[in-house]
């Protein structure tokens, strides 16, 4: 019978073990990584300001489809309106920027009073800049899910800091009551 032979160790010695990094192995590992965040640095920016725009972009038109959906589903009038401080309606579409409000019309007279349900609320992003195509204050749908406005309505959303080719994105309200959210291109 054969025994495996194994390399003894001299007596007195002990195994050599290695315990970590060196000092210049560590420094080697942090200029790299601070090399490779300086590279993604605008990138990721980049990313978080097209993630901004497409948030709320997507936030409106789900506001849309929400009071859409309810007009239908409770047979009365729903509208999303711009609003100074999310819980009232503005009169003024220069607010659009500020927030947003989802309600239901229940006396169908085509503004959010104080005794009606509000839906939802949300506040716009502050770098996010609103533009209508028409001076709208107020979308409605009927109680058959249709837009109250004769025409088709939208506003473009463009963030003021994202690059050329994703800085703007347009909600529009067909007069069927459709939504729909596409990318827009300044020229």
């Amino acid at each position: 019978m054969r025994t495996k032979r194994t390399a003894a160790i001299p007596h007195g010695a002990t195994p050599v073990r290695h315990r970590g990094f060196t000092v210049i192995e560590l420094m080697i590992v942090l200029v790299v990584t601070a090399i490779l965040l300086a590279l993604a640095t605008p990138n990721l920016r980049g990313v978080l300001e097209r993630n901004q725009l497409l948030g709320q972009a997507n936030e409106m038109a789900a506001a849309l489809t929400l009071a859409r959906s309810e007009a239908v589903a409770r047979g009365l009038q729903a509208g999303v309106c711009a609003s100074a401080n999310g819980t009232s309606c503005s009169t003024s579409a220069a607010n659009w920027g500020d927030f947003v409000v989802v309600y239901v019309d229940e006396d169908i007279d085509g503004t959010f009073d104080a005794d009606e349900p509000l839906l939802k609320s949300f506040q716009s992003t502050p770098d996010v800049s609103w533009t209508f195509d028409t001076d709208v204050d107020n979308f409605l749908f009927n109680a058959a899910g249709f837009s109250t406005l004769a025409a088709q309505r939208s506003v473009t959303l463009c963030h003021d800091e994202a690059a050329e080719g994703d800085r703007c994105r347009t909600v529009t309200v067909q007069p069927s009551g459709i939504v729909s959210v596409t990318k827009y291109t300044k020229t």
